[in-house]
Protein backbone atom coordinates (compact mmCIF):
# COMPACT_ATOMS: atom_id res chain seq x y z
CA UNK A 1 0.00 0.00 0.00
CA UNK A 2 2.75 2.54 0.85
CA UNK A 3 4.60 1.50 -2.59
CA UNK A 4 0.93 2.31 -4.34
CA UNK A 5 0.34 5.78 -3.26
CA UNK A 6 4.04 6.36 -2.85
CA UNK A 7 3.85 6.08 -6.50
CA UNK A 8 0.82 8.16 -7.32
CA UNK A 9 2.32 11.26 -4.89
CA UNK A 10 5.36 11.13 -7.00
CA UNK A 11 3.46 11.53 -10.40
CA UNK A 12 1.43 14.47 -9.06
CA UNK A 13 4.76 15.97 -8.03
CA UNK A 14 6.40 15.33 -11.56
CA UNK A 15 3.07 16.50 -13.13
CA UNK A 16 2.52 19.48 -10.93
CA UNK A 17 6.87 20.56 -11.44
CA UNK A 18 6.62 20.29 -15.09
CA UNK A 19 2.98 21.93 -16.02
CA UNK A 20 4.66 25.58 -16.45
CA UNK A 21 7.38 23.97 -18.69
CA UNK A 22 5.70 21.33 -20.61
CA UNK A 23 1.81 22.48 -21.05
CA UNK A 24 2.33 21.91 -25.14
CA UNK A 25 1.34 18.20 -24.60
CA UNK A 26 -1.46 16.79 -22.90
CA UNK A 27 -1.03 12.98 -21.73
CA UNK A 28 -4.78 11.46 -21.06
CA UNK A 29 -2.57 9.15 -19.25
CA UNK A 30 -1.43 10.85 -16.33
CA UNK A 31 -2.57 11.82 -13.37
CA UNK A 32 -4.11 14.89 -12.79
CA UNK A 33 -4.84 17.27 -9.38
CA UNK A 34 -7.85 16.57 -10.24
CA UNK A 35 -7.52 13.14 -9.87
CA UNK A 36 -5.70 13.17 -6.63
CA UNK A 37 -8.34 11.55 -3.68
CA UNK A 38 -7.51 12.40 -0.21
CA UNK A 39 -7.15 8.40 0.68
CA UNK A 40 -4.52 8.96 -1.93
CA UNK A 41 -2.66 11.97 0.06
CA UNK A 42 -3.30 10.63 3.60
CA UNK A 43 -1.27 7.34 3.70
CA UNK A 44 2.02 8.80 2.07
CA UNK A 45 2.07 11.78 4.38
CA UNK A 46 1.49 9.53 7.40
CA UNK A 47 4.73 7.39 6.08
CA UNK A 48 6.53 11.10 5.28
CA UNK A 49 5.46 12.54 8.57
CA UNK A 50 6.88 9.27 10.32
CA UNK A 51 10.11 9.35 8.19
CA UNK A 52 10.88 12.69 9.30
CA UNK A 53 10.38 11.68 13.15
CA UNK A 54 13.21 9.04 12.25
CA UNK A 55 15.53 11.71 10.32
CA UNK A 56 15.23 14.06 12.73
CA UNK A 57 16.31 11.29 15.87
CA UNK A 58 18.92 9.74 14.10
CA UNK A 59 20.92 12.65 13.98
CA UNK A 60 19.61 15.17 16.88
CA UNK A 61 19.76 11.78 19.41
CA UNK A 62 23.73 12.44 19.26
CA UNK A 63 22.99 15.61 20.61
CA UNK A 64 20.71 14.41 23.59
CA UNK A 65 23.17 11.82 23.97
CA UNK A 66 21.10 9.02 23.76
CA UNK A 67 23.52 8.05 21.18
CA UNK A 68 27.69 8.51 21.02
CA UNK A 69 29.95 8.17 18.66
CA UNK A 70 29.40 8.84 14.87
CA UNK A 71 33.13 8.77 13.42
CA UNK A 72 36.51 7.77 14.11
CA UNK A 73 37.90 10.96 14.69
CA UNK A 74 36.11 13.02 17.36
CA UNK A 75 34.93 15.97 15.49
CA UNK A 76 31.58 14.38 14.81
CA UNK A 77 28.12 14.82 15.40
CA UNK A 78 28.14 14.40 19.18
CA UNK A 79 30.86 16.61 19.08
CA UNK A 80 28.68 19.44 17.57
CA UNK A 81 30.51 19.76 14.72
CA UNK A 82 28.78 22.09 12.29
CA UNK A 83 26.11 19.47 10.57
CA UNK A 84 22.58 20.43 9.29
CA UNK A 85 19.23 18.26 9.36
CA UNK A 86 19.54 17.60 5.67
CA UNK A 87 17.18 14.67 5.43
CA UNK A 88 14.58 15.89 8.06
CA UNK A 89 13.89 19.16 5.55
CA UNK A 90 13.18 16.66 2.73
CA UNK A 91 10.79 14.77 4.03
CA UNK A 92 8.95 17.32 6.01
CA UNK A 93 9.64 20.26 3.16
CA UNK A 94 9.56 18.16 0.27
CA UNK A 95 7.14 15.02 0.73
CA UNK A 96 4.78 15.34 3.98
CA UNK A 97 3.93 18.99 3.91
CA UNK A 98 2.98 19.95 0.37
CA UNK A 99 0.66 16.55 0.65
CA UNK A 100 -0.73 17.55 3.73
CA UNK A 101 -1.19 21.26 2.73
CA UNK A 102 -3.21 19.72 -0.87
CA UNK A 103 -4.77 17.36 1.84
CA UNK A 104 -6.05 20.43 3.63
CA UNK A 105 -7.30 22.33 0.80
CA UNK A 106 -9.09 18.93 -0.68
CA UNK A 107 -10.78 18.32 2.84
CA UNK A 108 -12.04 22.04 3.48
CA UNK A 109 -13.89 22.29 0.14
CA UNK A 110 -15.08 18.40 0.19
CA UNK A 111 -16.61 19.31 3.80
CA UNK A 112 -14.94 16.56 5.20
CA UNK A 113 -13.88 17.50 8.79
CA UNK A 114 -11.80 13.98 9.40
CA UNK A 115 -9.54 14.47 7.04
CA UNK A 116 -9.23 18.16 7.58
CA UNK A 117 -8.80 17.86 11.36
CA UNK A 118 -6.31 14.95 10.82
CA UNK A 119 -4.44 16.94 8.14
CA UNK A 120 -4.18 19.99 10.85
CA UNK A 121 -2.58 17.67 13.24
CA UNK A 122 0.21 15.89 10.95
CA UNK A 123 0.74 19.40 9.89
CA UNK A 124 1.48 20.51 13.13
CA UNK A 125 3.97 17.52 13.95
CA UNK A 126 6.18 18.51 10.89
CA UNK A 127 5.95 22.09 11.66
CA UNK A 128 6.54 22.34 15.43
CA UNK A 129 9.58 19.60 14.90
CA UNK A 130 11.03 21.54 12.35
CA UNK A 131 10.95 25.19 13.98
CA UNK A 132 12.34 23.39 16.97
CA UNK A 133 15.19 22.43 14.82
CA UNK A 134 15.80 25.15 12.84
CA UNK A 135 14.02 28.25 14.11
CA UNK A 136 12.31 30.24 11.71
CA UNK A 137 11.43 28.37 9.12
CA UNK A 138 8.95 28.87 5.40
CA UNK A 139 5.04 29.02 6.17
CA UNK A 140 2.65 31.61 5.25
CA UNK A 141 4.32 32.10 1.70
CA UNK A 142 5.40 28.39 1.27
CA UNK A 143 3.59 25.34 -0.64
CA UNK A 144 2.85 27.99 -3.79
CA UNK A 145 4.47 26.14 -6.41
CA UNK A 146 5.68 29.06 -9.01
CA UNK A 147 3.59 31.11 -7.22
CA UNK A 148 6.14 31.89 -5.08
CA UNK A 149 9.88 30.55 -5.18
CA UNK A 150 11.39 32.05 -2.30
CA UNK A 151 9.14 32.21 0.21
CA UNK A 152 9.90 34.26 3.73
CA UNK A 153 11.34 32.35 6.51
CA UNK A 154 8.52 32.97 8.94
CA UNK A 155 10.07 34.04 12.47
CA UNK A 156 10.05 30.89 15.18
CA UNK A 157 7.64 33.81 17.49
CA UNK A 158 5.24 33.92 14.91
CA UNK A 159 5.26 29.85 13.73
CA UNK A 160 4.03 28.96 17.36
CA UNK A 161 2.08 32.22 18.53
CA UNK A 162 0.20 32.38 15.58
CA UNK A 163 0.16 29.07 13.23
CA UNK A 164 0.98 26.25 15.55
CA UNK A 165 -1.95 27.64 18.08
CA UNK A 166 -4.22 28.01 15.11
CA UNK A 167 -3.71 24.25 13.69
CA UNK A 168 -4.00 22.57 17.14
CA UNK A 169 -7.24 24.54 17.89
CA UNK A 170 -8.81 24.09 14.40
CA UNK A 171 -7.59 20.29 14.68
CA UNK A 172 -9.85 19.80 17.99
CA UNK A 173 -12.29 21.53 17.01
CA UNK A 174 -13.08 19.74 13.06
CA UNK A 175 -12.02 16.38 15.03
CA UNK A 176 -15.02 17.25 18.13
CA UNK A 177 -17.47 17.73 15.28
CA UNK A 178 -18.97 14.22 14.75
CA UNK A 179 -17.82 11.97 11.56
CA UNK A 180 -19.36 12.72 8.47
CA UNK A 181 -22.10 10.76 7.24
CA UNK A 182 -20.86 9.96 3.55
CA UNK A 183 -17.98 7.08 3.32
CA UNK A 184 -16.02 8.45 1.32
CA UNK A 185 -15.78 11.69 3.47
CA UNK A 186 -14.62 9.26 6.48
CA UNK A 187 -10.71 7.88 6.43
CA UNK A 188 -10.45 3.75 6.92
CA UNK A 189 -7.47 1.80 5.87
CA UNK A 190 -5.50 5.08 4.39
CA UNK A 191 -5.30 6.12 8.12
CA UNK A 192 -1.89 3.85 8.79
CA UNK A 193 -2.48 5.13 12.29
CA UNK A 194 -5.65 4.33 13.46
CA UNK A 195 -7.66 2.89 10.89
CA UNK A 196 -10.00 5.76 10.85
CA UNK A 197 -10.62 6.01 14.62
CA UNK A 198 -11.79 10.06 14.74
CA UNK A 199 -11.97 9.74 18.31
CA UNK A 200 -8.08 8.56 18.50
CA UNK A 201 -6.97 11.52 16.69
CA UNK A 202 -8.77 13.64 18.97
CA UNK A 203 -6.78 12.57 21.83
CA UNK A 204 -3.85 13.03 19.86
CA UNK A 205 -4.67 16.80 19.01
CA UNK A 206 -4.99 17.08 22.80
CA UNK A 207 -1.70 15.61 23.52
CA UNK A 208 -0.04 17.65 20.49
CA UNK A 209 -1.72 20.84 22.05
CA UNK A 210 0.00 19.87 25.83
CA UNK A 211 3.28 19.86 24.31
CA UNK A 212 2.70 22.92 22.66
CA UNK A 213 1.62 24.65 25.80
CA UNK A 214 4.58 23.08 27.85
CA UNK A 215 6.89 24.60 25.31
CA UNK A 216 5.51 28.11 25.68
CA UNK A 217 5.43 27.67 29.60
CA UNK A 218 8.35 29.63 30.28
CA UNK A 219 7.12 32.47 28.09
CA UNK A 220 3.58 32.01 30.35
CA UNK A 221 3.79 30.04 33.24
CA UNK A 222 -0.13 30.09 32.59
CA UNK A 223 0.78 27.09 30.21
CA UNK A 224 1.56 24.86 32.60
CA UNK A 225 -2.57 24.52 33.91
CA UNK A 226 -3.15 24.49 29.82
CA UNK A 227 -1.38 21.77 29.06
CA UNK A 228 -2.11 19.94 32.06
CA UNK A 229 -5.82 20.06 31.24
CA UNK A 230 -4.92 19.36 27.58
CA UNK A 231 -3.17 16.19 28.80
CA UNK A 232 -6.15 14.48 30.57
CA UNK A 233 -8.43 14.67 27.12
CA UNK A 234 -5.31 13.47 25.68
CA UNK A 235 -3.55 9.64 24.86
CA UNK A 236 -5.04 7.53 27.77
CA UNK A 237 -4.45 3.77 26.71
CA UNK A 238 -1.05 2.44 28.55
CA UNK A 239 -1.01 -0.32 26.20
CA UNK A 240 0.41 1.99 23.57
CA UNK A 241 -2.67 1.46 21.03
CA UNK A 242 -3.56 4.78 21.24
CA UNK A 243 -0.25 6.23 20.84
CA UNK A 244 0.37 8.40 17.49
CA UNK A 245 2.97 6.07 15.54
CA UNK A 246 3.40 4.35 12.37
CA UNK A 247 3.96 0.43 13.00
CA UNK A 248 6.15 -1.03 10.04
CA UNK A 249 4.61 -4.29 8.21
CA UNK A 250 8.48 -5.10 7.64
CA UNK A 251 8.23 -6.31 4.33
CA UNK A 252 11.27 -5.33 1.66
CA UNK A 253 10.20 -2.10 1.09
CA UNK A 254 8.68 -0.73 4.58
CA UNK A 255 10.41 -1.88 7.58
CA UNK A 256 11.32 -0.10 10.35
CA UNK A 257 14.30 2.97 8.97
CA UNK A 258 16.33 2.09 12.34
CA UNK A 259 16.44 -1.58 11.23
CA UNK A 260 17.31 -0.44 7.44
CA UNK A 261 20.05 1.68 8.91
CA UNK A 262 21.48 -0.94 11.26
CA UNK A 263 21.16 -3.64 8.07
CA UNK A 264 22.54 -1.41 6.23
CA UNK A 265 25.82 -0.20 8.70
CA UNK A 266 27.23 -3.19 10.24
CA UNK A 267 27.84 -2.06 14.08
CA UNK A 268 31.08 -3.48 14.40
CA UNK A 269 33.04 -0.27 15.55
CA UNK A 270 31.99 3.40 16.00
CA UNK A 271 28.11 4.53 15.00
CA UNK A 272 24.81 3.63 16.49
CA UNK A 273 26.03 2.93 20.30
CA UNK A 274 23.92 4.40 23.16
CA UNK A 275 25.56 7.19 25.06
CA UNK A 276 27.19 7.11 28.34
CA UNK A 277 24.79 9.04 30.51
CA UNK A 278 21.74 7.41 28.74
CA UNK A 279 23.24 3.97 29.95
CA UNK A 280 24.52 5.24 33.50
CA UNK A 281 21.22 6.53 33.93
CA UNK A 282 19.91 2.70 33.49
CA UNK A 283 22.23 0.82 34.78
CA UNK A 284 22.64 1.51 38.34
CA UNK A 285 25.76 3.48 37.99
CA UNK A 286 27.23 5.88 40.64
CA UNK A 287 27.22 8.14 38.16
CA UNK A 288 23.39 7.75 37.74
CA UNK A 289 20.18 9.28 38.73
CA UNK A 290 19.39 6.31 40.07
CA UNK A 291 22.40 4.49 41.87
CA UNK A 292 21.95 0.56 42.20
CA UNK A 293 18.66 1.05 40.17
CA UNK A 294 18.70 -1.36 36.96
CA UNK A 295 16.35 -0.62 34.79
CA UNK A 296 14.33 -3.28 33.64
CA UNK A 297 14.61 -0.87 29.56
CA UNK A 298 18.30 -1.92 29.15
CA UNK A 299 17.90 -5.16 26.87
CA UNK A 300 15.25 -3.73 25.09
CA UNK A 301 17.07 -0.23 24.44
CA UNK A 302 20.71 -1.92 24.11
CA UNK A 303 22.42 -5.16 23.11
CA UNK A 304 25.92 -5.92 25.24
CA UNK A 305 25.91 -9.14 23.70
CA UNK A 306 25.56 -11.08 26.92
CA UNK A 307 28.27 -8.90 28.79
CA UNK A 308 27.57 -8.58 32.81
CA UNK A 309 27.22 -5.28 32.25
CA UNK A 310 25.78 -2.56 30.12
CA UNK A 311 28.57 0.31 29.12
CA UNK A 312 27.67 3.23 27.30
CA UNK A 313 29.91 5.42 24.94
CA UNK A 314 31.56 8.74 26.04
CA UNK A 315 30.03 11.61 23.61
CA UNK A 316 33.13 13.13 21.59
CA UNK A 317 35.74 10.87 21.94
CA UNK A 318 37.42 8.56 18.78
CA UNK A 319 37.11 5.05 18.52
CA UNK A 320 39.99 3.91 20.77
CA UNK A 321 39.30 6.29 23.26
CA UNK A 322 35.22 4.68 23.43
CA UNK A 323 37.62 0.91 23.91
CA UNK A 324 39.46 2.06 26.39
CA UNK A 325 36.02 3.14 28.45
CA UNK A 326 34.52 -0.20 27.72
CA UNK A 327 31.76 0.29 25.81
CA UNK A 328 29.89 -2.25 25.17
CA UNK A 329 26.54 -1.28 23.58
CA UNK A 330 24.95 -0.92 20.39
CA UNK A 331 21.56 -0.40 18.83
CA UNK A 332 20.72 -3.41 17.23
CA UNK A 333 17.88 -5.29 15.41
CA UNK A 334 17.46 -7.28 18.35
CA UNK A 335 16.66 -4.11 20.55
CA UNK A 336 13.02 -2.61 20.60
CA UNK A 337 13.97 0.09 18.38
CA UNK A 338 15.87 -1.49 15.88
CA UNK A 339 13.75 -3.85 15.25
CA UNK A 340 11.89 -5.05 11.74
CA UNK A 341 8.32 -4.37 12.35
CA UNK A 342 8.68 -1.50 15.32
CA UNK A 343 7.68 1.29 14.59
CA UNK A 344 9.17 5.14 14.85
CA UNK A 345 6.88 7.08 17.61
CA UNK A 346 5.53 10.70 17.18
CA UNK A 347 3.27 11.06 20.13
CA UNK A 348 2.53 8.60 23.31
CA UNK A 349 0.91 8.15 26.12
CA UNK A 350 3.75 7.49 28.35
CA UNK A 351 5.14 11.21 26.74
CA UNK A 352 1.42 12.66 27.92
CA UNK A 353 1.97 11.56 31.35
CA UNK A 354 5.23 13.17 31.81
CA UNK A 355 3.79 16.47 30.34
CA UNK A 356 1.34 16.55 32.81
CA UNK A 357 4.29 15.82 35.63
CA UNK A 358 5.76 18.38 34.61
CA UNK A 359 3.24 20.94 34.35
CA UNK A 360 1.97 20.13 37.57
CA UNK A 361 4.67 19.81 39.64
CA UNK A 362 4.52 23.32 41.14
CA UNK A 363 0.88 23.14 41.41
CA UNK A 364 -0.43 19.70 43.14
CA UNK A 365 2.55 17.61 43.91
CA UNK A 366 -0.08 14.18 43.92
CA UNK A 367 -1.08 14.60 40.28
CA UNK A 368 2.67 15.07 39.35
CA UNK A 369 3.59 12.06 41.04
CA UNK A 370 0.78 9.71 39.69
CA UNK A 371 1.24 10.90 36.27
CA UNK A 372 5.14 10.26 37.32
CA UNK A 373 5.13 7.04 37.79
CA UNK A 374 2.35 6.29 35.05
CA UNK A 375 4.77 7.82 32.61
CA UNK A 376 7.16 5.05 34.19
CA UNK A 377 5.04 2.23 33.72
CA UNK A 378 3.81 3.40 30.35
CA UNK A 379 7.33 3.52 28.53
CA UNK A 380 8.05 0.18 29.79
CA UNK A 381 4.69 -1.38 28.69
CA UNK A 382 5.26 0.08 25.44
CA UNK A 383 8.62 -1.73 24.69
CA UNK A 384 7.73 -4.91 26.59
CA UNK A 385 9.14 -5.07 30.12
CA UNK A 386 7.33 -7.90 31.69
CA UNK A 387 4.97 -6.68 34.90
CA UNK A 388 6.58 -8.01 37.38
CA UNK A 389 9.92 -5.88 36.45
CA UNK A 390 7.80 -3.10 35.87
CA UNK A 391 6.42 -3.41 38.70
CA UNK A 392 10.29 -4.54 40.81
CA UNK A 393 11.51 -0.94 39.25
CA UNK A 394 8.57 1.55 40.33
CA UNK A 395 8.45 -0.22 43.72
CA UNK A 396 12.12 0.40 44.82
CA UNK A 397 12.29 3.42 47.24
CA UNK A 398 14.62 5.58 44.72
CA UNK A 399 11.65 5.22 42.79
CA UNK A 400 8.30 5.25 44.40
CA UNK A 401 10.02 7.81 46.60
CA UNK A 402 6.00 10.03 47.38
CA UNK A 403 5.27 13.12 46.32
CA UNK A 404 6.27 14.84 48.99
CA UNK A 405 9.74 14.08 47.78
CA UNK A 406 9.18 14.14 43.78
CA UNK A 407 11.46 16.41 42.75
CA UNK A 408 11.53 18.10 39.12
CA UNK A 409 15.05 15.98 38.22
CA UNK A 410 13.47 12.76 38.98
CA UNK A 411 10.52 13.66 36.18
CA UNK A 412 12.92 14.92 33.14
CA UNK A 413 15.10 12.23 33.86
CA UNK A 414 12.80 9.73 33.69
CA UNK A 415 10.93 11.65 30.93
CA UNK A 416 14.66 11.37 29.23
CA UNK A 417 14.96 7.49 29.55
CA UNK A 418 11.51 6.66 28.37
CA UNK A 419 11.84 9.29 25.20
CA UNK A 420 14.99 7.53 24.27
CA UNK A 421 15.27 8.05 20.33
CA UNK A 422 12.96 10.65 20.09
CA UNK A 423 14.20 14.24 19.14
CA UNK A 424 11.84 16.02 21.66
CA UNK A 425 14.47 15.24 24.59
CA UNK A 426 16.20 17.53 22.79
CA UNK A 427 13.94 20.44 23.22
CA UNK A 428 13.35 19.33 26.71
CA UNK A 429 17.08 19.60 27.20
CA UNK A 430 17.13 22.83 25.55
CA UNK A 431 13.81 23.93 27.83
CA UNK A 432 15.65 23.58 30.91
CA UNK A 433 19.26 24.63 29.36
CA UNK A 434 21.06 21.58 30.19
CA UNK A 435 20.92 22.11 33.80
CA UNK A 436 22.81 19.45 35.75
CA UNK A 437 20.89 20.11 38.57
CA UNK A 438 18.14 18.49 36.39
CA UNK A 439 20.14 16.27 33.98
CA UNK A 440 21.88 15.29 36.61
CA UNK A 441 25.50 14.63 36.25
CA UNK A 442 25.50 15.67 32.35
CA UNK A 443 28.96 16.98 31.35
CA UNK A 444 29.81 18.48 27.93
CA UNK A 445 31.15 15.99 24.77
CA UNK A 446 35.47 15.67 25.56
CA UNK A 447 35.33 17.41 21.88
CA UNK A 448 33.23 20.15 21.87
CA UNK A 449 33.61 21.77 18.40
CA UNK A 450 31.23 25.25 19.57
CA UNK A 451 34.25 25.92 21.95
CA UNK A 452 32.26 24.94 25.59
CA UNK A 453 28.62 26.33 24.70
CA UNK A 454 26.26 23.86 24.19
CA UNK A 455 24.68 22.81 20.98
CA UNK A 456 20.98 24.99 20.74
CA UNK A 457 19.73 24.78 16.76
CA UNK A 458 20.61 22.77 13.67
CA UNK A 459 21.92 24.35 10.85
CA UNK A 460 20.14 24.86 7.07
CA UNK A 461 20.93 22.27 5.38
CA UNK A 462 23.58 22.64 2.71
CA UNK A 463 22.01 23.24 -0.58
CA UNK A 464 18.87 25.67 0.99
CA UNK A 465 20.69 28.62 -0.01
CA UNK A 466 20.70 28.03 -3.37
CA UNK A 467 17.12 27.65 -3.70
CA UNK A 468 16.19 29.90 -1.36
CA UNK A 469 17.31 33.83 -1.42
CA UNK A 470 15.00 34.23 1.52
CA UNK A 471 17.31 32.11 3.81
CA UNK A 472 17.78 33.91 7.42
CA UNK A 473 21.46 34.27 8.29
CA UNK A 474 22.14 32.28 11.38
CA UNK A 475 25.81 32.66 13.49
CA UNK A 476 26.43 29.09 14.72
CA UNK A 477 24.88 26.11 16.19
CA UNK A 478 25.11 28.32 19.49
CA UNK A 479 22.96 30.76 18.96
CA UNK A 480 19.82 30.27 20.87
CA UNK A 481 16.04 30.48 19.79
CA UNK A 482 13.14 32.27 20.34
CA UNK A 483 11.51 29.31 22.23
CA UNK A 484 14.52 29.15 24.39
CA UNK A 485 15.30 32.76 25.54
Amino acid sequence: MFKRYSLALLLLSALTACEGLLNINNDPGKITPGQVTMPALLAPAIQFTSTAYYDAASYGAYYTQHLAGHGNQAANIDAYNPYGFDALWQSAYLNALPNLKELERLAAERGSNAYLGIAKVLIALNLQQSTDVFGDIPYSQAFQGVGELNPAYDPQSEIYTVHLKNLLDEAIAQLEQPAPAQANLRPGTDDLVYNGDQARWLRAAYSLRARYYLHLSEKDPANKLRAAADADKGINDRTGAGDLDLEYPGDALNSNPWFTLISNQPLTGRAHKPGAYLINNMNGSAAGAFPGVVDPRLPKYADNRGAAAYVGRPVGVADPQAVAAGTNVDVTTTTYYGARTSPVLMLTYFETQFIKAEATFDTDKAAAYAAYLEGIRGSMTKVGVAVADIDAYINNPLIAKGAENLTLSDIMVQKYIAMYLQLETWTDMRRYDYDPTIYKNLTQPTVNRLNGQWVQRGNYPDNEPGRNTSLPSVGNQAERMWLFQ
